[in-house]
């Protein structure tokens, strides 16, 4: 006797944290930890996940797997770790965060029909008569009613009342399982079949009609199998078909290779750069935990200034993965980054790279997804969610600007940050996990200082001179009260003030950057220090010399330059602050005849 299987089932549905569902496996079935079955659940029918099979369930009694969404397993052990981690973590039902590791499109809800039994209305005594009054629209409907707008029909409580309907035999409910949205892409094409017919002599009356005969006299002369798309379009639809009726040929039905997103780059990226001594010592400590992946941490900080080479470092540490026969994940921060980094990671991997975000179409999404699943690619680039990608063998994890607030997911559940989840999932894959930034996240750096990550410092700026580094530019902080006391009054310090001389008389050119709109930002009185203010928003009123008007910046409000205080009627009005128009103004006095471009909102709208 075969005992019974048992399988704990995360089951699509709003409940705690990381709880399962105890379901027996019928017989008939095959089932693994990571498939998707459907499962009653109360009254519904919804989709599951196996995440655990087990001899013993933890409730009395059990119902059982109604059947498998997919013949095979979707995700391994490692991502069921994941999901398990995630649900547990962000608080979430353990469907919910296993979710982005499914395949796109998988999601979905069984249809339910309600159609009316004979003799429904003979049989309804104790039935309202509003319900009845809609019972008897249902009879006149041969294949029912969706069991949504039967209950919107029958009125408030309507789900109730449909249940009551049923408990006293008066409907029934019939449920379908959906097709899948998206589905595999198939080629046919026709093969000779293994024993070729004897070749019919054209001296004898053909027995075959002329387009059977064209396309079976092509499909012989051919070596490869003949594209049924082809043989319609040369021969005409249908004569394929015939032909394989006769027996005459073969046909095969092949799964059709996705295009490429990523397209292989005509110039190799590989090694065209000499490291520096910075860029070695980050190497060889990463480098030594993806060959001893129980070395600890197995994270890492690179902490480098922009232009410093941290991407040089990311491409050789994910070809030893690669050469290993293991995969990546690169992630970067947003969508309109990735095409930059595809091309670079796709002159290093050509054909061995993939993509994964919310802006490719559903189709491609669903055969990157699978493609990658059967180990077409080695390396796996997008956002947040491409750490979710179903690599087989993962080796290690690269976060680029990793102090960016868009790894953290706040649209839909599951809410989850990036980063803690990709730190989770090297520890689970055993998979160092690189993270770079020149700004790095405080409690990313924190970390990195306890030990908690190897730091990994590049301080220089690589060039593509001999000595492949520059000098980074000097900062100089110039304290505007100590220019004060020493009598200089206007908004330049004497440095800067200096250093515009010279760039003019070099015939350079220079960038100003002052965050702030208009000539001044503050209009106060002397006498009492009234400050004016917008009465819709009560921030300070903005001085614009162009207009001659103050403006406010959050509603828009305009108002004339006053002459005397509103609060003490003193005359002594006195701006404040400095905003672009005013360093305009400025530098055109530092500088006479040199052109002076002002470039914010009120100068481009």
């Amino acid at each position: 006797m075969v005992s019974m299987r048992y399988a704990e089932v995360a089951v699509d549905a709003a409940v705690g944290h990381s709880r399962t569902f105890s379901y027996s496996v019928p017989p008939r079935f095959t089932v693994e930890p990571g498939q998707l079955v459907w499962v009653p659940f109360g009254r519904r029918v919804l989709q599951g996940l196996v995440v655990e099979l087990v001899d013993m369930p933890n409730v009395p009694e059990t119902r059982d797997i109604l059947q498998p969404v997919e013949p095979s397993p979707l995700i391994g052990s490692e991502h069921i770790k994941l999901g398990r981690w995630i649900s547990a973590h962000y608080r979430c039902s353990l469907f919910t965060a296993i979710a982005p590791l499914l395949p796109p499109g998988f999601e979905d809800n069984v249809r339910s029909r309600i159609a009316a039994v004979p003799d429904a209305v003979a049989k309804s005594d104790d039935v309202k008569p509003e319900s009845i009054v809609v019972l008897i629209g249902l009879t006149q409907k041969k294949t029912g009613m969706d069991e949504a707008e039967f209950a919107k029909l029958l009125g408030v409580n309507g789900n109730r009342e449909i249940s009551r309907m049923v408990d006293k035999g008066l409907v029934r409910r019939n449920l379908s399982m959906p097709r899948p949205k998206v589905a595999p892409k198939y080629e046919s094409f026709i093969l000779r079949p293994p024993e070729t017919p004897p070749k019919i002599d054209e001296t004898e009356e053909p027995k075959l009609p002329a387009r059977q005969e064209g396309l079976l006299a092509a499909v012989r002369e051919q070596k490869a199998p003949y594209p049924t798309a082809l043989a319609n379009k040369e021969f005409g639809n249908g004569v394929g078909q015939a032909l394989f009726g006769k027996g005459l040929v073969a046909m095969e039905w092949v799964r059709a290779d996705a295009t490429a997103i990523a397209k292989p780059s005509s110039e190799d990226g590989r090694h065209q750069h000499t490291l520096t001594v910075h860029q070695e010592e980050a190497l060889a400590k990463i480098s030594g935990a993806i060959e001893d992946p129980e070395l600890k941490p197995g994270s890492f900080l690179l902490h480098g200034v922009t232009g410093s080479g941290k991407t040089e470092v990311y491409l050789r540490a994910i070809d030893q993965v690669v050469s290993q026969g293991r995969q990546a994940i690169f992630l970067v921060p947003e969508i309109s980054l990735t095409p930059q980094t595809l091309e670079r990671v796709n002159a290093w991997f050509p054909g061995r790279v993939a993509v994964m975000h919310s802006r490719l179409t559903s189709r491609q999404q669903f055969d990157q997804w699978w493609d990658i699943r059967a180990g077409k690619y080695d390396v796996v680039v997008g956002p947040r969610s491409s750490l979710f990608a179903p690599l087989g063998d993962l080796g290690l994890i690269v976060i680029d600007e990793e102090h960016e607030w868009t790894y953290k997911q706040v649209e839909t559940h599951p809410l989850y940050h990036a980063r803690t989840s990709a730190l989770q999932l090297g520890r689970l894959t055993g998979s160092p996990v690189v993270m770079g930034s020149a700004t790095p996240d405080v409690e990313t750096y924190y970390a990195a200082t306890r030990g908690w990550h190897t730091l990994l410092e590049l301080p220089d700026r690589v060039s593509a001179g001999p000595d492949r580094v520059s000098r980074l530019a000097q900062v100089e902080v110039c304290d505007m009260r100590r220019e004060l006391r020493d009598g200089n009054r206007s908004i330049f310090s004497r440095s800067l003030a200096q250093g515009l001389k010279e760039c003019v008389a070099n015939r350079h050119q220079a960038i100003l950057f002052l965050n702030r709109r208009g000539a001044s930002s503050i209009v106060q009185c002397r006498d009492c220090g009234h400050v004016v203010t917008c009465r819709s928003c009560s921030v300070s009123l903005t001085y614009h010399s162009n207009r001659d008007r103050l403006l406010c910046h959050c509603c828009n409000r305009r108002t004339r330059m006053p002459n005397t205080c509103e609060s003490c009627r003193g005359a002594h009005i006195r701006q404040l602050g400095a905003g672009t128009q005013r360093v305009v103004e400025e530098v055109k006095e530092l500088l006479p005849g040199v052109t002076v471009d002002r470039l914010d909102a009120d100068a481009t709208r």
